[in-house]
């Protein structure tokens, strides 16, 4: 994460989550903030608007700096494309149908990851954030569903 000055973590109640949120992360041998990473807490467009008044104005990640055109929802972009192989796995045994949804959410992320070689390789965190909201509010205008990276969504403003 070199070189990355800011982080941009999006959570659906992250207003009561982030009060002991770093010393959850200080708590667990797995996970590590880097130093000087200052983290920019938010709470998805899809979710904010069921919160206090006062959230809005504080975690929603159009308020944020660097927040730009970012929803703060990737799980719920897969929703859509989810209910169409609904009817499909309604019969299905539980594990069956475990296994199909896996397949499915394997190929979405196969489809981000392949467009990630798309974007250049070199530049500042600014610059490779700007290539990556271009291609996110193309993506969501073309409504093409290919783009939207967990990675680049989350860590890099």
């Amino acid at each position: 994460m070199g070189g990355i000055e800011a982080a941009l973590i999006c959570y659906d109640v992250m207003c009561q989550w982030s009060v002991h949120m770093r010393d959850r992360v200080d708590g667990n041998r797995h996970l590590k903030i880097p130093d000087g990473l200052e983290l920019r807490l938010g709470i998805g467009l899809f979710h904010i608007h069921g919160h206090q008044d006062t959230c809005l104005a504080r975690y929603s990640p159009s308020f944020i700096e660097g927040g730009r055109q970012i929803d703060g929802e990737t799980i719920e972009t897969l929703w859509a494309p989810l209910n169409e192989i609904s009817r499909s796995t309604r019969g299905m045994s539980t594990s069956h149908r475990k296994e199909v949804i896996d397949d499915h959410m394997n190929d979405s992320n196969w489809k981000k990851l392949i467009d990630l070689g798309r974007l250049p390789l070199k530049g500042t965190a600014l610059e490779l954030t700007e290539v990556m909201q271009s291609t996110l509010y193309l993506n969501a205008t073309t409504r093409r569903f290919l783009g939207q990276c967990l990675v680049w969504q989350h860590l890099i403003i």
